[in-house]
C-alpha cells in the first residue's frame, strides 16, 4: 500500500535525524510545580538517575543542574507527601515544567493524607475518594500529545466516551457510557448547566469549542451521580481545569492544512504581585470537503484573570468568545433511506455567530476549618441563522429526491440564547476527619430563537464524607425543580397560545453513597452506589407497541460502580471499573413521524426499560529505555431491553469502545501514534429503518520536533489515517476522512 510505505518512510527519516548526536556542555534546568495547585514546590530533590548530579528545588521551584554533554537525561524527582517520578529532560529545553502529583504517605502504619486537592475545603466541588475510578483525568500533556485543538478534541481518546460531530443542528456533542443525553459542562467547577437549559441545551455547544491551549486538564465523571457538578449529574459531566500561569509564558502557533486550514494564535500568561492573568486569541478556518457545505471561519478570543488575598480570598473572572462564520454541514442520502428526505436540501449558515461564556468564582476561607465559594456563570448564544435550503423535489417516476441548484432563502433568525446560574456553597469541618459541604444552586434559561421558552431550576445538594483511617466514605442528595415561567409546546417550537405559563414541575431527588478502602499505598478500592430522576419534555408523545398514544415518563436510574486502582513500583497506573445501570423509562425517538396541532412535524417517542452492566479498564505506563510510554483503555458492556418481562440486547450502543496509544521521544523528536475502536452498533437517526453503523478504526498520527538552540518547535498531524468515513450518529453525516497539517509553534 503506497500510503503505508510512505508513512514508515517518513518515520525512519525522522528517527535518524532525530539522532544526530549532540556536543559540548549542557544545563538541566526547570520548574517543579504541584499538580493540583500549581503552586511552585521548594526542597524538591532533584537527581540525575544513574549519576551522582544531583540538586534540590529553590523556594521558586527552580532547579539546574550542569552536566558534561547535551543530550536526554533521566531525571527522578521525589518529596515528601508527593510521588516520585522520573521523566526524561533536554539539555536543549528552556525550563523544562515538572507537575508532582500528591499522594498518601504511610508513617508508623498510620495514613496521613498529603492531598492537598481532595480537601472538600481547598477544592469545594471535588468529588469524594470514591469516585476515583469512576472519573477520567485528561492532562495538558496528553492533549498537546493528540494535537488537540478544542475540548472535543482532547476528549476523543477518554474512556468509554464517543465524542460525536454532525451538521444538524449542534455540530459537537460528548456521550459516556453509551447514554442519550450529552454529559453536563463546568469550567473549573462552575456548572454551566447546559443539559438544564431546555430546548436550548441541543445548541449549546460553546464548552466543547474550548481552545486546548488554555486547559490544564479535563476531568470526565462518567458516573452518575455527581451532586455538586452540573444540571443533574446523571449523564456525566465534562470539568475543564484552566490554565494558570506564575510567570511571564508566551505560546503561538501557525498552522495549515487539509480543505485549505488553517489556525493561528497566540498565548500570554503570567503573574504580577497577587494577580494573575492569561489571554489567548485563535483563528481557525476551513472550507471543509467539497460539495458538503462545510466553510468556517472561527475567532476564539479567552481572558482570564485571578487576584489571592493572602490566604483569605480569592477571586477568579474568566471569559471565553466565539465569533465567526459556521456553515451547516448537508447531509448525504444514505441508500435512500433518509428521513425526512427534504433534510438532504438543507443549506443552514450561521453568520455571525457568537458564543459567549463567562464564570465568576469568590472563594473566602474564613477559618481553618471552614470555606465558602460563590459562583456564577452566564452564556450568551445569539446567531444570525439563514436556514436556508436548495429546491426539493421528489421525481414522480423513481420517487427518488431531486435537490436543485437554485437556492430558497428563508427567514433570517437572531434573537438570544441565554443560561445564567448562581450557586453558593459552604464547606466545613465538623470535626477531625469530616468534611460536610452544602451547596444551593439557581439556573434560569431564556430561549428565543431555538424555541420559545423561559424557566428556572432550583436545586439543593449536602453531601458528607469521613475518613476512618484507611477507609472513605461519603453520603449525599440533591433535590432538583424546575419551574416554567413560559414554556411553548413541541420543545418551544408550537402554538405560543398554548404555551404552559407559570408552573412547577415534578421535584427530581438524586442520592449518592459510597466507600473508599486503601489497603495500602498502591492498591485501593471503591465503590459507588447512585439513583436520581431525569425530566422530561411534557410536549412530547409515546408511540405504544398496540400503537396507541400517551404521555412519556419520566425516567428514573439507578447505578453501581465497582472500582479497583493500583500503582506498582514501576510508575505505572492500572484502574479497572465494574459498572450497572438500569434505566426505568428512558426515552428514545421512534422512526414514526405525525404532525402535532401546529402542523409541524415531529417524531414519536418511547419509554423503554434498560439494564447495562460494563467493565472498563485504563493503564497508563511509565517510560521504559527513556523514549516509550503508552496508555491504554477499553470498555465493555451489554446492554439488555426488558419487555414484558423477557430481555433482549439493545443494540443502539456499541458494546465496545477501545482507545490505545503509543509515544516515542528521543532528542527533541515526539512521534504519537493513536488509534480508537468502535464496534458495530444500530442507528435509526433520520433514517426511514434501523441500520448498522460503528465498526470502525481510526488511526491519528503526530509529530513534534524541537528545532535545536531555538524556542521554535514544528510539528504535523495526520487525522484519520485510514481515511473511515464512519459516523457515530448517522450515516447522513459521515467523518470527512482523513486530514492533514503542519505548523510551527513556539514557547518562550
Amino acid at each position: 500500500m503506497p500510503l503505508k510505505r510512505i508513512y514508515i518512510f517518513l518515520f525512519v527519516l525522522l528517527v535518524e535525524v532525530a539522532n544526530l548526536s549532540a556536543t559540548g556542555n549542557g544545563v538541566l534546568k526547570g520548574f517543579v510545580f504541584d499538580k493540583q495547585t500549581h503552586v511552585a514546590l521548594a526542597e524538591v530533590n532533584v537527581q540525575i538517575v544513574g549519576e551522582s548530579g544531583k540538586t534540590q528545588t529553590n523556594r521558586n521551584g527552580m532547579f539546574s543542574i550542569r552536566v558534561a554533554r547535551n543530550g536526554i537525561y533521566k531525571m527522578s524527582f521525589s518529596h515528601l507527601g508527593y510521588k516520585t517520578i522520573v521523566q526524561a529532560i533536554a539539555t536543549d529545553s528552556l525550563n523544562a515544567e515538572i507537575y508532582l502529583e500528591s499522594q498518601s504517605v504511610n508513617l508508623s502504619e498510620v495514613l496521613v493524607n498529603a492531598v492537598k486537592k481532595s480537601s472538600p475545603l481547598n477544592e469545594i466541588t471535588v468529588e469524594p475518594s470514591a469516585w476515583a475510578t469512576s472519573i477520567t483525568n485528561i492532562s495538558a500533556d496528553q492533549i498537546r500529545k493528540m494535537g488537540a485543538t478544542s475540548t472535543l478534541d482532547a476528549l476523543k481518546y477518554s474512556m468509554d466516551g464517543l465524542p460525536s460531530t454532525q451538521g444538524r443542528r449542534k455540530k459537537y456533542y460528548y456521550l459516556v457510557r453509551g447514554q442519550n443525553m450529552a454529559a453536563d459542562y463546568s469550567i473549573n467547577g462552575v456548572s454551566l448547566s447546559t443539559n438544564g437549559a431546555g430546548p436550548m441545551a441541543q445548541w449549546i455547544e460553546a464548552p466543547s469549542m474550548l481552545p486546548a491551549t488554555m486547559i490544564e486538564s479535563i476531568e470526565v465523571v462518567r458516573s452518575g451521580n455527581s451532586l455538586l457538578l452540573g444540571f443533574s449529574g446523571l449523564n456525566g459531566v465534562v470539568n475543564v481545569k484552566t490554565k494558570t500561569f506564575d510567570k511571564a509564558t508566551t505560546e503561538a502557533e501557525a498552522s495549515y492544512g487539509t480543505f485549505n486550514s488553517y489556525r493561528v494564535g497566540v498565548l500570554h500568561g503570567g503573574k504580577f504581585q497577587n494577580f494573575n492573568y492569561a489571554f489567548s486569541i485563535y483563528n481557525d478556518k476551513t472550507d471543509g470537503p467539497a460539495n458538503r457545505h462545510s466553510y468556517e471561519n472561527l475567532w476564539n478570543i479567552y481572558g482570564k484573570i485571578g487576584y489571592k488575598y493572602k490566604k483569605l480570598l480569592e477571586l477568579n473572572v474568566e471569559n471565553f468568545y466565539t465569533y465567526g462564520t459556521r456553515f451547516v454541514t448537508q447531509a448525504v442520502d444514505y441508500q435512500g433511506l433518509t428521513l425526512p428526505m427534504r433534510q438532504l436540501a438543507d443549506i443552514w449558515e450561521y453568520d455571525p455567530m457568537r458564543y459567549n461564556i463567562s464564570t465568576v468564582r469568590l472563594k473566602i476561607n474564613e477559618a481553618k476549618s471552614a470555606s465558602t465559594e460563590l459562583q456564577m456563570s452566564y452564556i450568551l448564544n445569539r446567531m444570525d441563522l439563514y436556514p436556508d435550503m436548495h429546491l426539493f423535489t421528489v421525481d414522480p417516476v423513481t420517487k427518488k429526491s431531486v435537490v436543485g441548484d437554485s437556492i430558497i432563502r428563508n427567514h433570517m433568525l437572531n434573537e438570544p440564547d441565554t443560561v445564567l446560574t448562581l450557586a453558593a456553597f459552604q464547606a466545613v469541618q465538623p470535626f477531625a476527619n469530616n468534611y460536610l459541604r452544602v451547596a444551593a444552586m439557581y439556573a434560569s434559561s431564556a430561549n428565543y430563537t431555538h424555541g420559545k421558552s423561559k424557566r428556572a431550576i432550583y436545586s439543593l445538594a449536602v453531601l458528607d464524607q469521613h475518613s476512618f483511617g484507611r477507609t472513605d466514605i461519603h453520603a449525599g442528595v440533591k433535590v432538583i425543580r424546575e419551574y416554567y415561567n413560559y414554556y411553548v409546546p413541541n420543545q418551544g417550537f408550537g402554538d405560543e397560545s398554548r404555551a404552559i405559563q407559570n408552573q412547577s414541575q415534578p421535584v427530581l431527588v438524586n442520592f449518592s453513597t459510597g466507600v473508599s478502602y486503601r489497603r495500602n499505598s498502591r492498591l485501593t478500592y471503591n465503590v459507588v452506589l447512585n439513583s436520581g430522576e431525569l425530566p422530561v419534555d411534557n410536549s412530547s408523545l409515546q408511540l405504544y407497541d398496540d400503537g396507541s398514544v400517551g404521555k412519556l415518563k419520566q425516567e428514573q436510574r439507578i447505578g453501581l460502580d465497582l472500582g479497583l486502582q493500583y500503582k506498582p513500583e514501576t510508575g505505572a497506573n492500572i484502574e479497572f471499573t465494574l459498572f450497572g445501570i438500569r434505566q426505568n423509562n428512558a426515552s428514545e425517538y421512534t422512526t414514526r413521524s405525525y404532525y402535532d396541532e401546529d402542523g409541524l412535524i415531529r417524531y414519536y417517542e418511547r419509554n423503554i426499560n434498560l439494564s447495562t452492566l460494563g467493565l472498563e479498564g485504563s493503564y497508563q505506563s511509565p517510560v521504559f529505555a527513556d523514549r516509550w510510554s503508552g496508555f491504554a483503555n477499553l470498555s465493555y458492556k451489554q446492554v439488555y431491553q426488558s419487555q414484558s418481562s423477557a430481555y433482549k440486547k439493545y443494540t443502539k450502543q456499541p458494546p465496545f469502545i477501545g482507545n490505545i496509544g503509543v509515544s516515542y521521544a528521543h532528542k527533541g523528536l515526539e512521534i504519537n501514534i493513536m488509534g480508537k475502536y468502535v464496534s458495530k452498533y444500530t442507528t435509526d437517526r433520520f433514517l426511514q429503518k434501523e441500520v448498522d453503523i460503528g465498526n470502525y478504526f481510526n488511526w491519528d498520527l503526530t509529530t513534534n520536533y524541537k528545532i535545536a538552540h531555538t524556542c521554535l518547535e514544528a510539528f504535523g498531524s495526520i487525522i484519520n489515517m485510514l481515511d473511515s468515513h464512519y459516523c457515530t450518529v448517522s450515516p447522513i453525516y459521515p467523518d470527512f476522512g482523513r486530514q492533514m497539517k503542519i505548523g510551527l509553534r513556539t514557547k518562550f
